[in-house]
């Protein structure tokens, strides 16, 4: 008898393929699911720890820390530009003392002899300001999250409805009228890519109305809302035509206390989608880094919204949907709003 050999047929061997292939693509999806929730969850973490330091902070000190120092500039002289932030200031309660201690206070950290004294602590990653959803945050730009100075649009106030000011001012609890418990302290966002113009949320641009008036340079947007948003809509506008001068700073260090490199307003909702801007400065020539803009947008790459830590130390995921004044009333300390949980 003639042995029989069996075998798979083409046809046979395509319906499996074609199975795996289904599987796959079902899998797929919840593996990916499961680790953004895994990565979500340390993103939580790392503003719980930063909740924690910044709590500790004022149990030591008396105030939060101020939102940047002053320090002596590579020409002598005393500046509170390119200097230290609060969170190099809440190293010590973060578990970071070695990282501290390589600190030089006295001068600014950003350019000229202040960049060479703090060349040590330059480049040094600290994987608690870094969000794991970021895939570039770590590898040129240093940190993710930003303390929120208020819903003004002021860069150089130290006047501010925030938990923080840029310029040389410290707040306590009691200034927080509106209850920590609805206050952000620090919030995330997606950190700036060297080379890139237009990628959503990452890009800066400045140079869009040359000079500020008065009715524009506002302690609180509020008071001047419509012509906040007409501004910030031809800042988008200026970086989608290509025109104005864009810039990919966002987020570089977090040593340096600066808006949109450690401090952000809080005025646009997070992930906007009519705003997919990283901020804008509309002073300055084109050009002009991030540092002292006007305007920020907070995102992450987490689905729907992004993570914020609220001067009580409790973490809240606030969705991309969440109403524009309820987003502000969270970022203002003394506006008297009352807010619900359900509402963000």
């Amino acid at each position: 008898m003639r042995e029989v050999r069996r075998g798979f047929t083409l046809i046979e061997l395509l319906v499996v393929i074609a199975i795996i292939a289904v599987l796959i693509a079902l899998l797929l999806p919840a593996v990916q699911a499961a680790r953004e929730a895994a990565r979500r969850s340390q993103c939580i973490n790392n503003l719980k720890q930063i909740g924690l330091g910044l709590h500790n902070y004022h149990q030591a000190v008396g105030t939060f820390p101020m939102g940047n120092t002053i320090g002596y500039s590579y020409v002598g002289t005393q500046t509170t530009w390119g200097t230290f932030s609060s969170l190099a200031l809440m190293l010590p309660y973060l578990e970071q003392t070695p990282v501290y201690n390589s600190c030089n206070f006295n001068w600014n950290i950003w350019y000229g002899t202040g960049a060479q004294i703090n060349a040590t602590v330059w480049n040094v990653k600290v994987k608690s300001f870094l969000c794991p959803s970021d895939a570039i945050a770590g590898t040129d730009h240093l940190n993710n999250y930003y303390g929120n100075y208020g819903t003004g649009t002021n860069p150089w106030s130290n006047q501010t409805n925030g938990i923080f000011a840029p310029e040389q001012t410290a707040y306590s609890i009691a200034t927080v009228t509106d209850g920590t418990s609805n206050t952000i302290a620090f919030v995330e966002a997606l950190t700036g890519q060297f080379g890139t113009s237009t990628t959503k949320w990452r890009t800066y641009v400045s140079g869009v109305l040359g000079s500020v008036p008065n009715t524009l340079l506002l302690n609180d947007a509020r008071q001047n809302l419509p012509g906040v948003m007409q501004v910030a809509q031809q800042c988008v506008q200026m970086i989608q035509s290509g025109k104005g001068g864009t810039n990919d700073d966002r987020g570089l260090r977090w040593q340096t206390g600066s808006p949109g490199l450690s401090l952000t307003t809080i005025i646009i909702p997070p992930n906007s989608p009519q705003f997919p801007i990283a901020g804008c400065r509309w002073d300055c020539s084109a050009g002009c880094g991030i540092d002292f803009g006007h305007i920020f947008v907070p995102s992450s790459n987490h689905p729907g919204g992004c993570n914020a830590v609220f001067a009580d130390g409790s973490v809240h995921f606030i969705k991309s949907t969440v109403n524009q004044l309820t987003w502000m009333a969270l970022g203002s300390t003394d506006s008297g709003e009352v807010l619900s949980s359900d509402s963000y």
